[in-house]
């Protein structure tokens, strides 16, 4: 698993979620992704940005959401907080999408080796250098659907709608 932020001028770095030997399976916990925010929107967000997260309990975690709001508050950044079970309308999941395409491209052969650190070790270097040649166009084309896809879900009342 990995963790991003686009926005329009700029990306973060990929950071791969290794999880959390603390937890009680191991898995991604709400502090990686503290990590992860104590590190990367910091470089990126501006005053007057816009930060948008998807409902996963780990981003919506206490101590996330109280880190979050203390340094947006300090930054001049608005966060926008999804009501639960909202359409998942986040141009990063496009982002996700194309990464998870590119990475079946350029090595097809990943699905056949077996589950390991030298398999994880190699995913997510495919994984870094297909994030890193995104072109940021195609960012800024994403994020400018922002619009569209708000007034997609009014007009369908919101339901389902293409995004």
């Amino acid at each position: 698993m990995f963790w991003g932020v686009i926005s329009f001028s700029s990306r973060s770095s990929l950071w791969p979620l290794h999880g959390d030997p603390t937890s009680a399976r191991g898995g991604v916990t709400s502090h990686c992704i503290l990590e992860c925010l104590q590190d990367q929107p910091p470089k990126i967000a501006q005053s007057g940005s816009i930060f948008v997260q998807d409902n996963a309990p780990t981003h919506k975690a206490r101590i996330v959401q109280n880190w979050l709001r203390e340094w947006a508050e300090q930054n001049g950044v608005t966060l926008v907080d999804l009501p639960p079970y909202s359409p998942d309308l986040n141009p990063i999941e496009n982002i996700w999408k194309l990464l998870k395409e590119e990475i079946c491209k350029r090595l097809p052969e990943l699905s056949l080796l077996p589950q390991n650190n030298q398999s994880l070790n190699k995913l997510g270097e495919a994984a870094v250098e297909v994030w890193e040649d995104f072109h940021q166009d195609l960012i800024n084309k994403l994020v400018l659907s922002m619009p569209r896809r708000l007034q997609a879900v009014v007009d369908a009342n919101g339901w389902y709608t293409k995004y």
